[in-house]
């Protein structure tokens, strides 16, 4: 039985402390119970990327145009090798940290040039109160807007670890998981894109039909995106479609017209 490589990003500050890390493991773990399972851990506080300036010139020219393209590239390339992706980042203040929200700065270019189509994702947070679903939402969106299909989402309470009531709780959690990403990997179904992961598509349509300059353009010309209904074949459910094209147009005709307001 080959084994499965799983790339898993860290976006907390304690690394190897952290409960984010210690439940990927929890996971891992258990995917070794089905078949031969290895983690790859990138710990994004050991690959100290500066703060992303919003400069977009990896969406306009090239990701290589990036100043911080020699440390972004090679997390890439082992996204693109491994057999799933993890993301996985605690709650600072009800919120993702800072730290993984840098680093999904700098993958803009991904989603406005996605690649990872039916690569398996899954998802996970820890805190010690709330704000676990606003973080998984995040991370969640973030990987499905790489081209991902987000398999699993798990978020544990850190202050409730010390109760062995609870820890047997977040064993069946994390084997749910395991057993879910595992056999989501093997067999090799894409997921049809849920209203959100449509939306985000028809939005970077629109935007990239507006300016036929850029590299976003000719990536999206070349792949007969500009006009198609989604990324890939998979089957879309007429209803979302629907009500996606309406907003899609409605949309482009604010930006025609010019009358696109401030948010309030």
């Amino acid at each position: 039985m080959s084994q499965l490589n799983i790339l898993a990003v860290v976006g907390s500050y304690r690394n190897e402390e952290s409960y984010s890390y210690k439940t990927l493991r929890r996971i891992e773990e258990q995917m070794n119970e089905l078949r031969p399972t290895r983690f790859e851990y990138v710990f994004l506080q050991r690959v100290a990327l500066p703060f992303c300036d919003g400069c977009l010139s990896c969406v306009r020219v090239g990701e290589e145009s990036c100043p911080e393209f020699s440390k972004i590239d090679p997390i890439v390339k082992k996204m693109e090798s491994a057999d799933g992706i993890a993301l996985a980042a605690p709650v600072y203040t009800f919120n993702v940290t800072g730290l993984m929200k840098n680093f999904c700065e700098y993958f803009m270019y991904k989603r406005n040039r996605p690649s990872f189509f039916g690569k398996k994702a899954i998802v996970v947070t820890a805190a010690s109160g709330g704000g676990h679903k606003i973080v998984l939402d995040f991370l969640q969106r973030t990987a499905a807007a790489w081209g991902c299909d987000v398999v699993g989402r798990l978020g544990i309470s850190s202050s409730q670890m010390q109760r062995e009531a609870y820890i047997e709780k977040v064993a069946v959690a994390a084997g749910e998981v395991a057993e879910t990403f595992s056999t989501a990997i093997l067999n090799a179904e894409r997921q049809s894109p849920d209203f959100a992961t449509l939306i985000n598509f028809r939005t970077m349509q629109v935007m990239t039909n507006a300016v036929t300059t850029t590299k976003n353009y000719r990536y999206w010309a070349e792949r007969g995106w500009l006009d198609a209904n989604y990324y890939t074949d998979v089957p879309l459910k007429p209803l979302t479609r629907m009500m996606v094209g309406f907003i899609a147009w409605r949309i482009r005709n604010a930006r025609k017209k010019g009358k696109i307001n401030p948010i309030r």
